[in-house]
């Protein structure tokens, strides 16, 4: 197979095609994004334009207070609004992969191989985006959220069960309403299955999901299985959720002083064409980078918890703290074997 250069890409990765392609593989990836549990912070609340290492999503606090009452002598107070603050941390991350690397990695897809290069990468930064969402769910449940989100030890030591589901989606109270998704592993998943806790609506095939292709619901829930989310000691974390649970968003990166044809931004994903001409006779190579954040709104990241977070620092629980009321953190955990 002949090698590929930069003068193959060069010309295409510039194109709508490759940058929709990337796009479009990066939105769809993984269950995270496809089960509208993560989904992207809109400009208004996270700007893309924003500097520095950390930033806070605006929040508010709900005025429960009773209205005042109008009478011929009334003068109305004003009411401030309260604010809580909810800091996350912008991480600086990049990928570097020879061409040669990408070809041998995407070959025998049958498609075009530029195209198919967008897609790898696509999915390389969604998955990259997915590992620290899942980090970071374990450092808010390692203790902010151990208690009042999460079944804790209850239904650790037996597969999954309706009424261990019942009990998750009750930690949010009546609020229990905004939780839509179940993401699990496909282990509990097979549990569910197996102990007949997902149902299916009746067609004209019957109820069997390798005949309809509808994945069913568990109390109402739409299950998404992800072998992402490994077991710790052999206790799988499932999570409940609803859109928006936790956000992410692309930022602008600085442009680069020598911005050429070998320099393109599509979706906050930054790639740049380079050549070590020292390397091997010569090696063509691929970088890409983002600053990105990933957060569960509601939970905050601490001010003395470190810059640029590795994903060790993410999953640990003393760098999270509650700063919402509970029925504003829409994501429960349910513990199970």
């Amino acid at each position: 197979m002949a090698s590929l250069t930069l003068d193959d890409l060069a010309g295409k990765f510039q194109s709508e095609t490759f940058k929709a392609t990337l796009r479009g593989t990066f939105t769809k990836a993984l269950s995270f994004f496809g089960s509208g549990f993560m989904t992207e912070a809109p400009d208004e609340v996270v700007d893309p334009n924003q500097t520095g290492t950390f930033g806070n999503l605006p929040q508010w606090n709900v005025d429960t207070s009773d209205p005042d009452q109008i009478t011929t002598s009334s003068t109305t107070p004003i009411n401030k609004l309260s604010a809580y603050k909810d800091r996350f941390a912008w991480m600086e991350l990049e990928k570097g992969w020879g061409a040669q690397e990408l070809v041998n990695t995407v070959a025998g897809r049958g498609n075009d191989m530029i195209e198919e290069i967008a897609v790898h990468i696509g999915e390389y930064w969604a998955y990259a985006l997915q590992k620290r969402a899942i980090n970071i769910l374990k450092g808010n449940f390692a203790t902010a959220l151990a208690t009042s989100h999460s079944t804790g030890n209850t239904y650790s030591g037996a597969n999954i069960s309706n009424a261990g589901v019942l009990a998750a989606k009750y930690k949010l109270g009546d609020w229990h309403r905004m939780l839509s998704v179940i993401l699990m592993h496909s282990k509990v998943h097979g549990d569910a299955v197996t102990n007949n806790l997902i149902t299916f609506p009746a067609g004209p095939v019957g109820n069997n999901t390798f005949v309809t292709g509808n994945p069913g619901q568990i109390l109402g829930l739409m299950p998404f299985a992800d072998d992402d989310l490994t077991a710790t000691a052999g206790v799988y974390s499932t999570f409940l959720g609803g859109r928006g649970s936790m956000v992410y968003k692309l930022r602008n990166r600085p442009g680069s002083a020598m911005t050429n044809k070998n320099v393109v931004k599509t979706g906050g994903i930054y790639l740049e064409l380079a050549r070590d001409a020292k390397q091997a006779g010569g090696t063509d190579e691929i970088i890409t980078r983002v600053s990105c954040m990933v957060h569960t709104p509601g939970v905050a990241y601490g001010d003395a918890a470190p810059e640029n977070p590795t994903l060790a620092q993410l999953a640990t629980g003393s760098n999270w703290s509650k700063v919402a009321p509970d029925k504003l953190i829409k994501v429960a955990e349910l513990k199970t074997t």
